[in-house]
């Protein structure tokens, strides 16, 4: 474990050397655990600990920044030296004037949940758990099955020459089952994340067999229920959108649109760094501002987007907490980044539906979804709603839209928030949402 009350002098004395009056440190450090099984044979073990270095340093209206993944005295005086050569190569913007912050009395105060760093024996025992328990649940299950775990501590720390001394540690875990089903020469899968080595994935395999027996789809337009599952992947396929950085260049639609409405008034979008609970809140960002929650969109009208310190200057409005560092320099990221439970159950969703589909899985988000554009085309599967209630299993069809749009076409949103499990302070989450109609292509 490196020293870093000595690696904090180190820079002091490296940017006073330099003539920088104005220097900033970010230190991470990580340690993390994984365990995985196909079938009945394990099939990785691994750990690892990783630790990453930013140096940044003004210099009138220029800053620099360098990076590294070793972190000792002499990589921080070659970060230093490295910093203030791609400072004085910059080019001075007009729009922005960089800044180091000052601490600030207005962080939160942060209570994370009591999660132990589980080793390899933990997860190995685990595994081995979930597996033996998806493979008995039913003679259908495939050997091709999986099983895997992970565990991380991590711990940030940031610190400045205007006397900002911060630092954050966070411990989390999770386990996962992929579920194969074969019945009559058709084959199934499910996939289950939980955030706790105690989650139950054997729900895999319910998922998976309930995929069986599944029929085709006519095209046409439908009324669509999306699972919680599937509008998550919505939202983190364009949560990009939501960059004050990407109005400012035009590569979102919400370019002027604040206090405007931009969703049905069902949508309440919000991106919250201290969401209770999780072992990944944030108290400070990667420029040493209180992190706070914030409606990005209220009852379907655009609230804010989200800024660093040079975004929002740009854009000539205060910066948003939503900083993180890479080796680049300060990027936008939300934290807790979700759509509002509902006040509905997810039946009551259905019989909102009457005749309609439930979809529950889409495959190649990376693919078929553009980003700037919202405009998706999706292969899907899930089942049809008749009569307000969930009946046949059916796949081999594409949904087909754009998610700006289909934001105003949400009828009703359920009350089941499920958040993707990320073992770090940036995810998305959403509840399933009912959606009035959308181009389905079938056979």
């Amino acid at each position: 474990m490196a020293d870093y009350e000595s690696i904090r002098k180190t820079v002091e004395d490296c940017c006073h050397s330099l003539g920088i009056n104005d220097w900033e440190l970010a230190i991470s450090s990580s340690r993390s655990v994984s365990a995985s099984m196909t079938g009945r044979e394990f099939t990785d073990f691994s750990s690892s600990f990783d630790t990453s270095a930013v140096v940044r340093v003004l210099k009138g209206k220029k800053e620099g920044c360098a990076s590294s993944d070793r972190v000792d005295d002499d990589v921080i005086r070659t970060l230093c030296l490295k910093a203030l050569d791609n400072c004085q190569a910059k080019e001075i913007e007009d729009d922005f004037s960089p800044v180091i912050n000052g601490p600030d009395k207005s962080y939160a105060e942060v209570k994370k949940p009591d999660v132990p760093f589980h080793n390899t024996a933990d997860l190995k025992k685990a595994v081995l758990a979930a597996q033996e328990k998806l493979l008995n649940a039913d003679s259908r299950v495939s050997c091709a099955s999986e099983s895997q775990a992970a565990s991380i501590t991590e711990t940030n720390l940031l610190f400045n020459s205007r006397g900002l001394d911060l630092s954050d540690s966070s411990t989390a875990s999770y386990i996962a089952s992929e579920a194969v089903v074969t019945q009559a020469g058709e084959t199934k899968d499910a996939y289950v994340i939980m955030d706790s080595l105690d989650g139950d994935t054997s729900l895999a395999v319910t998922k998976a067999l309930d995929k069986l027996s599944s029929t085709s789809l006519p095209s046409g337009k439908y009324r669509i229920v999306f699972s919680n599952e599937c509008m998550n992947l919505f939202l983190s396929a364009f949560a990009s959108a939501f960059s004050g950085k990407n109005a400012f260049l035009g590569l979102s639609p919400y370019t002027d649109s604040i206090g405007k409405q931009v969703a049905s008034e069902a949508v309440t979008l919000v991106d919250n760094p201290l969401y209770e609970g999780y072992a990944f809140q944030k108290s400070f960002d990667a420029e040493g501002l209180p992190a706070y929650c914030k409606n990005v969109i209220e009852k379907g009208v655009l609230r804010t987007l989200l800024y660093n310190g040079r975004w929002a200057q740009k854009a000539g409005c205060a910066p948003t907490a939503n900083a993180v560092l890479t080796s680049g320099g300060s990027e936008i990221r939300p934290y807790s980044f979700y759509i509002e439970k509902g006040n509905v159950s997810i039946d009551d969703l259905f019989g909102k539906t009457g005749d309609g589909i439930f979809v529950t899985q889409m495959k190649g988000f990376h693919a078929g979804a553009n980003a700037v554009s919202g405009d998706f085309s999706i292969e899907s599967s899930g089942f049809l709603i008749k009569d307000g209630k969930k009946t046949q299993a059916i796949s081999g069809f594409t949904v087909a839209g754009n998610f700006f749009s289909m934001l105003n076409e949400i009828m009703a949103v359920a009350d089941d928030l499920y958040f993707n499990v990320t073992l770090s302070p940036y995810r998305t989450g959403s509840p399933s949402v009912l959606v009035s109609e959308l181009s389905v292509a079938g056979t």
